[in-house]
């Protein structure tokens, strides 16, 4: 294990990583809320908002290829968490969309998991990555099955 690989987690990565669960959350609540509007509302929002963060982290490969341009491999993945989640918004139903970014998520979870045990992230990273990858999992389960409000 690199020094890199041993560092702390930033205090900052921390609350904002564990603030960009606060959307799903307020989705969800939204979703299992009393009004149709207010769970179509929560429905849209969060399958929109778990598509944005499965693009946010794919780009982290982007950055991955930047620093060692040698892996085409980084650079091609980079954008496939993004195209995986633009598929599942356009394509599907949003209760399917959510459901269909599960998956994605654990994916890219997957990659980021082999990245690690590269060397090319750090431990605080993947430590992080676990618990908000379960948040964003379960907070898009949680809506995805949230009841029909008429």
């Amino acid at each position: 294990m690199t020094d890199q690989q041993q560092q702390d987690t930033p205090e900052l990565a921390v609350w904002l990583g564990y603030g960009g669960l606060v959307p799903f959350a307020i989705c969800a609540a939204a979703a299992h809320g009393g009004t149709p509007i207010l769970a179509a509302y929560g429905l849209i929002g969060a399958a929109n908002y778990g598509a944005v963060i499965l693009s946010f982290v794919g780009a982290i490969h982007w950055g991955l290829a930047m620093q060692d341009g040698r892996h085409v491999y980084w650079f091609s993945w980079s954008v496939t968490p993004a195209l995986l989640a633009w598929a599942a918004v356009s394509v599907l139903d949003v209760r399917l969309s959510m459901l269909a970014l599960v998956p994605a998520f654990t994916l890219a979870w997957s990659v980021d998991r082999q990245a690690f045990q590269r060397g090319l992230l750090p431990a605080w990273y993947m430590r992080l990555r676990h618990i908000l990858t379960a948040g964003a999992v379960v907070g898009l389960l949680f809506t995805a099955f949230a009841p029909a409000i008429t």
